[in-house]
Order: structure tokens, then sequence, then C-alpha cells
């Protein structure tokens, strides 16, 4: 099992963007991987869905980073010489940052330093690492930023162990220096666009404990914020919150790794992606929320919830399925409400047992009874 947390999503905002062909990084004829599509990458970037496809309007609200991408996306299309090129080049756009950060990033390399909201982050991962009674030393925090993308040498060591661990389709090595070249030479040209936020607007918990490839298992354990999310959160007047919740999300992912929570989970892939990213929602809000912890409005918290991956979705069978919007706000209010009842208020729960109180609630919190 990948023991990473995918960021996917489905979205219900007027996104026109055509049907585009692979970029660079697509199968040569014949050619078969274990891992090829968008779905089955270690990690997924939710501006690269958002760039892909335009879905159709459901029960499922959109949510403010809807907007947030049609802007951006918008912006792109006001150039179609740019925007082409996106067209093109995507898989190395959307792909190259997160996976630049997840091979190569080491704490204490200055370039992957938090450096927006840096100061906020930080002392968020401290806190959090003090307030789940889990092993959590071992845990990098870093940033992933679009600098890759004006380095041939960086983006073709990213496409390079991309390809040898199933990340994207195969590439040769001509064809993985022709596409870092192509790329890096556009993106110098073109001012800012390397900075911009659609190729870094994620965040994620990173384990490759058990994993049968041994590069992937070697890699220590992560916790990466992108600086398009962070971005993305402060256009839209979460910035003092949206970063802190978030990482508090996929914190909660880490103290799941390290309990084995995912282990316990539904045989069905869309369950149990389910069960595990409502359990993150719940223990974000519980940490959020309490004395010991954030110790923010209930309203605030969920706000921030509510708005990342761009779901809650009803894309009900995939494996990315992380609970509709009523769900997810369900697990929220069942955290701050789990941290109300602390006696005394700065009792905090062991991780363990906050994981079996929610087990016995997860049925109410679907159902919503």
């Amino acid at each position: 099992m990948h023991r990473v947390i995918r960021w996917t999503a489905a979205f219900g905002a007027a996104v026109l963007v055509p049907l585009v062909p692979a970029a660079a990084a697509t199968a040569a004829p014949g050619a078969t991987h274990a891992r090829t599509s968008a779905a089955d990458r270690l990690v997924e970037n939710p501006a690269a869905e958002a760039f892909r496809e335009a879905v159709e309007p459901s029960e499922c609200d959109t949510t403010l980073f809807d907007g947030f991408f049609d802007q951006e996306i918008g912006a792109l299309a006001q150039d179609p010489e740019v925007f082409q090129f996106v067209v093109d080049h995507q898989d190395t756009l959307f792909n190259v940052p997160t996976y630049d950060a997840l091979f190569f990033g080491t704490a204490g390399d200055p370039t992957y330093a938090l450096e927006t909201h840096a100061t906020q982050i930080s002392h968020t991962f401290r806190d959090l690492r003090r307030f789940w009674d889990i092993d959590s030393s071992d845990i990098q925090l870093l940033e992933m930023n679009g600098e890759s993308l004006l380095s041939a040498d960086r983006i073709a060591r990213t496409l390079t162990t991309m390809v040898a661990t199933d990340q994207i389709a195969p590439l040769t090595p001509e064809q993985v220096q022709q596409e870092a070249t192509t790329v890096a030479s556009f993106v110098q040209a073109h001012g800012d666009l390397y900075d911009n936020p659609l190729w870094t607007a994620n965040a994620f918990a990173f384990s490759g404990e058990g994993d049968p490839d041994p590069a992937i298992a070697a890699l220590p354990d992560k916790l990466i914020m992108g600086k398009g999310i962070v971005e993305a959160y402060d256009s839209f007047g979460l910035g003092d919150v949206g970063p802190r919740v978030i990482m508090a999300h996929e914190f909660a992912h880490h103290v799941q790794y390290e309990l084995d929570a995912f282990d316990d989970g539904p045989a069905d892939p869309s369950a149990a992606t389910r069960r595990t990213e409502l359990m993150a929602d719940a223990m974000a809000s519980y940490f959020g929320t309490h004395k010991k912890g954030l110790s923010l409005n209930r309203k605030r918290v969920t706000d921030a919830l509510l708005s990342f991956y761009t779901v809650g979705d009803c894309s009900f069978d995939s494996p990315g399925h992380h609970g509709t919007p009523l769900q997810r706000q369900r697990a929220a209010d069942w955290g701050a409400d789990l941290a109300a009842a602390a006696r005394p208020r700065s009792y905090v729960l062991p991780a363990a047992e906050v994981i079996a109180q929610f087990e016995k609630a997860l049925p109410g919190i679907i159902s919503g009874s």
C-alpha cells in the first residue's frame, strides 16, 4: 500500500478547459506500466484536475477553491501562447514541483524551507507534535514551490525518478532531457510563470513505510505544504486559519500511519478513503478547537476544512472519495464537540482513543443519524 494522502477533487465550477492530450510524459506505443494515470499517482495536484476537466454541477456545492482555480486558469488563458504551452506540458508543470519536494526535499535545505507564512506554519507543526502522543520526530516539514521549473537539471532528475517509480509513463533519457530543456527555457522566458500557484496548490502527508518499491520505502516521512495553497487561503480571507487547519488534517494522517489506522478500514477503496479522510477532518477539528491545540472558533475551523480538496465530493465510487460536504461537516462538528467535552478543558485524549471513538461515531457521521 502506498501510504500517502492524495488530494484529488471534483469540480463543479465552470472551468471551461477542453479535453487535452497528455503532455510530454506519455507512454510509448504499446508500453504499459502499473502507475501511469493521475488517479494512481502517489500524489495528485488538484489544480491539475481542474485544468483537465470540467465536471457537471451536482448536489455537491462548489467551494472557495473552485473560484480560485477558475481565476488562475482564466488568467493563463489570457495569453494563448502560454495557455497552449501549459496544455502541451501540463504533466511536467503540475507534477514536477510536487515530486521534486517529495523525492529530493530535505529538512534543513533552504531550497525547501518554508517561506510563505513560515512562522505560523512552523509553530503549528511544533504544536501538533506536542499535542498528539505519537513519535513524530522523524517527520520532515517542507515547502514546495515552483522554482524547480526554472532548472532543466531539477526537472530532468524529477522526471527520471518519476519514470523509475512508475509515477508517469515511460520516457527515454533523451525525451526526459528534451522535455526538461523545453520547459525550463520557456518558463525562464516568461517572468513569474514558475511561481503560478496552480503548480503548488496542494498539501500532503507522506510515509513510504512498507511500500514495495525500495526507492519509495526509503524516503523519510514528510509533510509538504505547497506555496500555492497558502496563497489561495490568503486570497479568500482564511490565511490566518486555513494553512494551520490543513496542516492539522495532514498531520492527522501521520497519526493514522503511526497507529496503523489505514490497515483497519473497509476493503472498498472509496469507503476506505472516506473513512480516513473524515477521520482526519475530525482530528483536525479536535486539535483546532481544543484549548491545548489552536483554540480556534469552530466555524472558522470548519470553513477551512470544507474548502480543502475543493470537496466534499459526490464521486461515491472513486478511490479518492473524501466524503460529501455534509459528512465532512458532521466529522468536523464531532471533533469540535469532543474537544469541548474535555474535562478538565486542558485534557487531551490519547490519539488511539480519539480514533476508537471516531470509529464508533462513523456510521452516524456518514448517515446523519
